[in-house]
């Protein structure tokens, strides 16, 4: 069976991915870092901190002990700051920069040899529309999922001919920890502002990574697809 290997699996969504993964079938590896996953026996759950080199690539060489190569990876790890872009330090920085787009950079360096030299894999990176457009009080997040973005179709290109396929699905608002700020106006001011009507689950973006990662994909690379309800078109 094929073995998918997600960041961030412990909730939100990467855990509904881990989830939906094993329910289908593949051989899981839920990489966590300060949430301990409540998953499965069933699933290799790894704790690694994606933002460290060393870290991140001991955690794919265990994972391959147990499932053998990673035939598809999922870079879902992120954080986000709020505030104004003026108040924010040379720590926030690091801090976003490294977790955002240094964790899906350190988990591609690691599964690229192998995908490279077996002629297949795929590798998809969970973004934001805000990368796409930018966000007020959200300059930090938004730089570094447009670094995600451009990186993915950087290296779509790079290993295409390699039979490697890249791609990034950028969500919406999506009912995750992320909105755990927000006030119930806010949120319903939010529904209000996407046209379906209503909040994106963490189940929605999962199907969108699953059907990227699957056969039926297979002419799909360098894509950033939107899961977001309408709101960014």
């Amino acid at each position: 069976m094929p073995h998918v290997l997600i960041s961030g699996g412990s909730r939100g969504i990467g855990k509904a991915a881990v989830l939906l993964f094993a329910d289908k079938g593949w051989s899981v590896t839920c990489l966590y870092n300060s949430t301990v996953p409540d998953l499965g026996d069933d699933i290799c759950k790894i704790r690694c901190d994606v933002s460290d080199a060393e870290s991140t690539a001991a955690a794919v060489k265990e994972a391959e002990q147990r499932f053998g190569p990673v035939d598809c990876l999922i870079s879902n790890a992120g954080i986000s700051v709020k505030g104004l872009a003026q108040d924010f330090g040379a720590s926030d920085y690091r801090q976003v920069m490294d977790t955002n787009f240094g964790g899906l950079f350190n988990l591609a360096n690691a599964v690229i040899p192998g995908m490279v030299s077996r002629k297949r894999g795929v590798i998809t990176a969970v973004s934001s529309m805000w990368g796409q457009t930018g966000a007020s009080c959200e300059a930090l997040y938004s730089a570094s999922k447009g670094a995600v973005d451009a990186y993915v179709k950087s290296l779509a290109k790079e290993l295409g001919p390699s039979g490697i396929r890249v791609n990034a699905v950028s969500p919406g608002v999506i009912e995750t920890d992320m909105l755990k700020d927000y006030s119930p106006d806010d949120l319903a001011e939010l529904r209000e502002e996407t046209p379906l009507g209503r909040l994106g689950s963490p189940e929605d973006v999962a199907k969108a990574l699953f059907f990227l990662s699957s056969a039926e994909a297979s002419f799909i690379t360098g894509q950033i697809i939107g899961v977001n309800g309408g709101f960014l078109i």
